[in-house]
């Protein structure tokens, strides 16, 4: 310090301004965040004015006392309260908002270090320019005021875009509208461009990214967005398969950008056509631009054609015989062609009687035979479409007529393509010819005829034998009813389920509805939906829901009627006697299906009960209508409903064999309650 040689008069002492109440100003400026430490803000001290003990200022203000030459500018400790704080300079960021931040309040004790904190939490903001950004502290009376002056960075006037294809502009302006207006601010940016890409990622465009930011003098700011497209699809691996096949159930083509969960879906369905063991996916950037993509396929085939000489049981056909071929990608083309036959002897439907039906007689014992040969065209002339062709002839026991037994010949041709994410369309002609044969007389016990004949008496549809045999008579040639006919099936399908086979989660929809035209018989219009729903409850635990329905117009022979009993109508009743059939029917499901509760064991016997049986719970309830006449004769209701428990055992030769107990809770025609077991093969839906 300099010492003042001069000297005035000692009256002029009297006019020696005490240093704390003089004007004492100072600033800080402070540059980048990042290179503020608090070491360095401790090294510059906030205040750096000097005071001699003889330094005297002329004022023309009243006669104060002298000063003292041991007075010291205020420093952090010397119990200086902060009597107020000043925002300067802001225009577009409102006072309260820099406030806020601060963590020097009005009345605090004043501390130097924690100004720099402020001051580096406004900073923070973004909206300022970290070089022009000052405190300025004045006395003021017995304590300080605080003047912090900003300069705002310049305002955002619009936010421009580049690249997006597969999201609207507008909906990325949504992210950045709330910083129009607003001083720039590279914080708030950032994490709107995180925002943008996040809502990229959860649309499935997983390598979308924004690669440039542009801001202009005007105010405007321009991104570049790479959304991520795939410049080559690379296939491997295949050696028996072609290319065209796998890439037809790609949505994802060369030049569109990746949709991760798109390619993911499409994997899965492609890899459940059964032509590989394993699909794998990499992504690579392309060589020739880095911003683009290659994604390269490999597959692992597997055999897919198979011929098989054998025989097994079934519960309608007992005891058969069969030959079969069929390949699931036929010339590496993803054609299927298959060709199955089976006779049996029918010799157990007096064991799916006793099991299934009470011990009443319905399926007679009768050999069965089955033909059918089928052609499946994946992608007709390298389209969508999917071409199927069928030829049939069948001759088994009938499951809608009681005794009897049911011949049909026929074919169809189908075509199916997809037209929406996971929707499909399909257009399905059948013609077919069914004859039914009564096998009454095979019985011990009475025939349907004689069962009719006596209810209607019963019932007091006739006052006489002779009348309940006509009225019986006329009802069992109804049943017998067959004839030709050339049906159109047009339908529409929603799929979204995660297996077809066992699923966990998804769901299955299926409308349709046509003509059939009668060339021997009488004419009608079948309408029907379907619609299943599957919920994961847990690792192993599975809610699985369906309701389904269909009506009918016109003279619907009784074989194409519905059937509410039946091997996958309402448990808990005698599958063919206790319930009845209709021109119309709604019934709905609920099962709860779950793996046994076992502990975990390295014993092979417990890990193949717990690989291949699972248990379940289940509700049915349902009703028919339109057949009131034949169901009072033969003792059926035209309503049900049941509560269960089940379970699900994978055998070999057999697939799929449920075993459910049922309990009615609705009462059959005959009024009967009785809980009963239902044998089945393949899950009911």
């Amino acid at each position: 310090m300099t010492k003042n040689k001069s000297r005035r008069p000692a009256t002029e002492k009297k006019h020696v301004l005490l240093a704390l109440s003089s004007f004492v100003a100072f600033s800080l400026a402070l540059g980048p965040v990042a290179s503020v430490s608090p070491a360095r803000a401790q090294e510059s001290p906030l205040f750096n004015v000097e005071i001699e003990d003889d330094e005297i200022i002329e004022d023309n203000s009243e006669s104060k006392p002298e000063a003292k030459s041991e007075e010291k500018s205020p420093e952090t400790g010397t119990g200086l309260k902060v009597d107020d704080i000043r925002i300067e300079g802001n225009r577009l960021v409102a006072t309260e908002d820099i406030t806020n931040v601060l963590k020097t309040k009005r009345g605090d004790s004043f501390d130097r270090s924690q100004v720099v904190e402020d001051l580096r939490a406004i900073n923070e903001m973004g909206y300022f320019d970290d070089k022009s950004l000052q405190v300025v502290p004045e006395l003021s009376g017995g304590g300080v005021l605080l003047k912090i002056r900003v300069q705002e960075n310049a305002p955002v006037t619009q936010f421009s875009f580049q690249g997006n294809d597969m999201v609207s502009t507008e909906d990325i302006s949504k992210i950045f509208a709330d910083q129009l207006g607003k001083p720039q601010n590279l914080s708030h940016l950032s994490g709107s461009i995180e925002k943008l890409e996040q809502m990229y990622h959860d649309k499935g465009y997983v390598l979308a990214r924004v690669t440039d930011v542009k801001e202009f003098p005007d105010g405007s700011v321009s991104l570049t967005i790479n959304e991520g497209q795939v410049e080559k699809i690379e296939i491997s691996g295949n050696r028996k398969t072609k290319d065209f096949i796998i890439r037809n159930n790609l949505r994802l083509k060369e030049g569109t950008t990746y949709n991760e969960a798109q390619l993911t879906s499409d994997l899965r369905k492609l890899f459940a056509n059964g032509y590989f063991q394993d699909i794998r996916r990499s992504l690579v950037p392309s060589e020739k631009d880095p911003n683009k993509f290659v994604l390269k396929i490999e597959v692992d085939e597997k055999r897919t054609g198979s011929v098989g000489i054998g025989g097994g049981v079934d519960s309608i056909a007992g005891p058969f015989g069969s030959l079969s071929f069929s390949d699931a990608n036929f010339r590496g083309k993803g054609q299927i062609v298959s060709f199955n036959s089976q006779v049996g002897s029918g010799i157990f439907n007096n064991v799916s009687n006793s099991l299934n039906n009470g011990g009443t007689s319905y399926l007679p014992n009768q050999r069965t035979y089955q033909l059918e040969a089928n052609w499946t065209e994946p992608s007709l002339k390298g389209t969508k479409t999917s071409l199927s062709v069928s030829g049939f002839g069948r001759n088994y026991t009938s499951l809608m007529i009681d005794q009897a037994a049911q011949r049909t010949l026929g074919g169809s041709v189908t075509l199916s393509r997809p037209f929406k994410e996971n929707f499909r369309l399909n257009l399905g002609l059948l013609g077919e010819n069914t004859n039914l044969r009564d096998l009454g007389s095979y019985f011990n016990t009475a025939s349907t005829f004689d069962n009719m004949a006596s209810r209607a008496l019963q019932l007091g549809r006739a006052s006489t034998l002779a009348g309940a045999e006509q009225l019986a008579g006329q009802v069992r040639e109804d049943q017998l009813r067959g004839g030709t006919f050339m049906t159109l099936n047009p339908s529409v399908t929603y799929d979204t389920r995660d297996a077809y086979i066992d699923p966990t989660k998804g769901t299955y929809a299926r409308v349709s509805a046509g003509p059939s035209l009668g060339l021997s018989g009488s004419s009608f219009v079948k309408a029907g939906a379907s619609v299943s729903k599957f919920i994961p409850l847990g690792k192993s635990t599975t809610l699985a829901l369906n309701a389904q329905g269909g009506s009918a117009l016109g003279g619907i022979p009784q074989f194409a009627q519905y059937r509410l009993g039946g091997w996958n109508g309402i448990r808990g009743y005698r599958q063919f006697s206790d319930l009845g059939t209709g021109s119309s029917m709604l019934m709905a499901t609920a099962e709860v299906r779950t793996r046994l509760p076992l502990p975990k064991s390295d014993n092979k016997v417990v890990k193949a009960i717990d690989e291949h049986v699972k248990i379940a719970g289940f509700i049915d309830v349902g009703g028919v209508g339109g057949n009131g006449v034949t169901n009072s004769l033969l003792g059926r209701g035209s309503m049900g409903g049941a509560v269960g428990i089940g379970l699900r055992i994978k055998m070999p030769m057999l697939g799929l064999v449920r075993l459910d107990y049922g309990i009615p809770f609705l009462q059959a025609a005959t009024g009967s309650l009785m809980p009963r077991l239902t044998v089945g093969f393949g899950e009911k839906f």
